[in-house]
């Protein structure tokens, strides 16, 4: 982690704010520095003292006459900018500000903050905080930190790393891991995040050697392209990310504002983001356990195919129902496997998925057959992962079991996951056992299936992203940026017709169009019937609303009449807004509606949704979205997730629709969105018809980033 060595490998450390008080956070701070036995220097800093806890304190940052790796600040808010200054002219590198009383609490706090990151910025002082917990490295027994994270019990070292943005909660989250067991390298509060975010940790926990897996927990993210970087970056290291991603909901979305005025992200783009990187996302505390747990060996099951072997036939069932949900197949064995299984298992018993050994099997005389038993399973081609159910199985049998599948996990890349409800109490030699061979044990079937779950959509995660289809860049969409960037400059959004020549010039098929300025009968000669009419206006982006739209026209006699209804229609209800003619167009007949939609998300930037269109769209509520830009297969993976896909296969008799036309406009769309994000703010296709042979956009609308506020009004 050398991008913060010395932030977090301090050589020497003050503490501003140290007191007689001792819960005062400056002397937490020193106190934990102490109790942990820090080997750095320690200088506390108060001018009401001469002395603090056996060690000379200084009357402020600039009386120290040594070399000063880190600052920690523990006074109330109006003293942190006079020391931030200290720190300045003294040339420390990294400060972290415990106090609170920053833009969480009011606009005099977000003048306050602003202040202390110009100091910051203006020095070259990286800050963790304001109003945080601090941090504190375990390897190397730096608390730069108060509360919870300086009290018993003291957290053992490891190679999990936790980032997050509430250190309260985020601390519980630790607490809950080390009761599990599991160990931590560091253990970071980040709190307003002023300068060093959650997003930059995680990015440069992923070159710690001594990190092999991050936890996360954050509230809103500044940039979600760093953390999309990030996520990749993790996943071709082979270093997973769980993420508990709060404020979900409105409700919760209003709590985090209250909480540390974090700006939470449209939580369906995070779901996405998921998909794009590999990060897993966690939602209680027993999962983070529990994958923790399951991830720990560093085994990945080549599938889905699951076996389970075991003592209870309920907690099979349980087993079943719960891997069914998460995607957890329960696969056939091969009759070789059963075969081998039939010589080793009770006649009572049974041999297929899921295997029933019976009552009483765990035990050391049956060893010799418990480890045929695992042979046969774990040799079977068809099986990619094995849970074995102890259920209740008591203190003997359970230690058996943990010989004989630890001596066998050494062997094996497939992951071995094992259920016991026995109390700890009882069966604790055995939980010895399994932990110090590997084997993650769970409290319940279902917990069981869904950390297998995890394990295999991240090693499918690792397979699928690393060979994914780069975007596609059409010449013709990189050329558009002047004529964007014109338009834009006119704060106006474009019109239908601009729109849909600047998407055809980007690789997106559109319905063929004639633009004529009033009544005009003779284009329907070029045309094949029948037609659709529209105003074109740049000013009326919702045509339909003012009569701006006829379909289904027939005849020469009808058009004529049409064009002059739209625009009669249209100097009536918009009459300032400026008429650029009148569009005919081929009306598309047959084939599926679907609406494509960006939006430029200020978060995440550019994002690609795609639904169900027509009667289906309110109905279905049925979206897909991703973060732009994405090749074919991640635009096939997103058709894939509508339930409406299937009606793209053929229904009925009727022929099968061209999936893959609209996986290459999708894929065009999403490029012309990254490739013009300065410029494009949003992307209205409404609809695109999916046909027997092409997809085709026929109606359209392009907002320039600048036309966006005028819209809004």
């Amino acid at each position: 982690m050398n991008k913060f060595k010395h932030l977090f490998e301090p050589r020497s450390i003050a503490v501003v704010g140290v007191s007689l008080d001792a819960a005062r956070p400056g002397s937490q701070a020193v106190h934990a520095l102490l109790k942990n036995s820090y080997e750095g220097k320690i200088y506390p800093v108060n001018p009401k003292y001469a002395e603090f806890e056996g060690m000379k304190c200084f009357a402020s940052i600039e009386a120290i006459n040594e070399p000063i790796d880190l600052v920690v600040i523990g006074v109330p808010a109006q003293g942190v900018l006079p020391a931030l200054e200290m720190c300045a002219d003294k040339k420390v590198p990294y400060a972290v500000v415990l106090s609170g009383g920053f833009r969480e609490s009011g606009a005099e706090g977000i003048e306050r903050e602003k202040r202390m990151l110009a100091i910051a910025r203006g020095a070259g002082i990286r800050i963790i905080g304001p109003n945080c917990l601090g941090f504190a490295n375990i390897h190397s027994n730096v608390y730069a930190a108060f509360g919870s994270i300086t009290r018993a019990p003291k957290l053992k070292p490891g190679n999990v790393s936790l980032v997050t943005q509430s250190g309260g909660f985020g601390y519980s989250i630790a607490l809950a891991c080390a009761d599990a067991g599991i160990g931590f390298r560091h253990v970071i509060a980040t709190g307003n995040e002023t300068d060093v975010d959650t997003v930059e940790l995680i990015d440069a926990l992923i070159d710690d050697e001594e990190t092999s897996c991050i936890v996360a927990y954050i509230e809103g993210a500044r940039d979600g392209r760093a953390l999309l970087d990030a996520g990749r970056r993790a996943l071709a290291a082979g270093k997973p990310i769980l993420l508990w991603k709060g404020g979900v909901t409105e409700q919760g979305a209003r709590a985090a504002e209250t909480h540390t005025a974090s700006l939470t992200g449209v939580y369906d783009f995070y779901l996405a983001l998921f998909k794009q990187t590999g990060i897993i996302e966690i939602q209680e505390l027993h999962e983070a356990v529990d994958f923790l747990k399951a991830l720990a060996p560093g085994k990945y099951p080549a599938g889905r195919g699951t076996a389970v072997m075991g003592v209870s036939g309920g907690s099979a069932i349980v087993f079943a129902d719960a891997g069914d949900r998460v995607g957890i197949r329960m696969c056939e064995l091969a009759e070789d496997t059963q075969v081998r299984l039939a010589k080793v298992v009770p006649n009572i018993g049974a041999v297929h998925n899921p295997i029933d050994l019976t009552a009483g099997y765990f035990s050391a005389a049956n060893a010799e057959k418990l480890a045929e038993a695992m042979h046969a399973v774990l040799d079977d081609a068809g099986v990619h992962a094995v849970c074995v159910n102890l259920a209740t199985t008591g203190k003997a049998g359970s230690l058996a079991a943990a010989e004989v599948l630890g001596r066998i996990a050494s062997a094996t890349h497939k992951p071995i996951v094992v259920f016991s409800s026995a109390p700890a109490s009882e069966i604790g030699d055995a939980l010895s056992h399994f932990a110090q061979v590997g084997i993650p044990v769970l409290p319940s079937p279902s917990r069981a299936a869904r950390a297998i779950a995890m394990l295999a959509t991240y090693a499918e995660a690792r397979v699928r992203i690393a060979t994914q289809d780069r975007p596609p860049i059409h010449t013709e969409a990189v050329a558009v940026a002047a004529e964007l960037t014109q338009i834009a400059a006119t704060n106006s959004s474009l019109s239908e017709t601009q729109s849909k020549a600047i998407l055809a010039r980007s690789g997106v098929s559109v319905s063929k169009d004639i633009v004529v300025q009033g009544v005009d009968g003779s284009v329907f000669d070029r045309m094949t019937a029948p037609l659709v009419v529209k105003i074109v206006s740049r000013d009326i982006p919702h045509k339909t609303e003012i009569g701006g739209v006829k379909v289904g026209i027939q005849t020469q006699q009808e058009l004529e009449s049409a064009i002059a209804e739209v625009l009669a229609n249209a100097r009536r209800h918009a009459p300032h807004a400026k008429i650029d003619g009148v569009l005919v167009s081929e009306m598309v007949r047959g084939g599926f509606e679907l609406i494509v939609g960006v939006v430029n998300d200020e978060v995440f930037g550019p994002v690609v949704v795609v639904g169900a269109g027509g009667i289906y769209t309110e109905i279905l509520d049925d979206t897909s979205c991703r973060i732009a830009p994405f090749g074919e297969d991640v635009a096939r993976e997103m058709l894939d997730e509508l339930k409406c896909r299937r009606i793209l296969d053929g229904v009925r008799g009727g022929p099968a629709l061209d999936v893959g036309a609209v996986v290459k406009s999708l894929a065009a769309i999403s490029a012309f969105a990254w490739i013009h994000r300065d410029a494009v703010q949003e992307v209205d296709i409404n609809p695109i018809f999916v046909m027997p042979k092409g997809a085709i956009a026929v109606d359209a609308l392009i907002i320039p980033r600048k036309a966006q506020s005028q819209l809004d009004r």
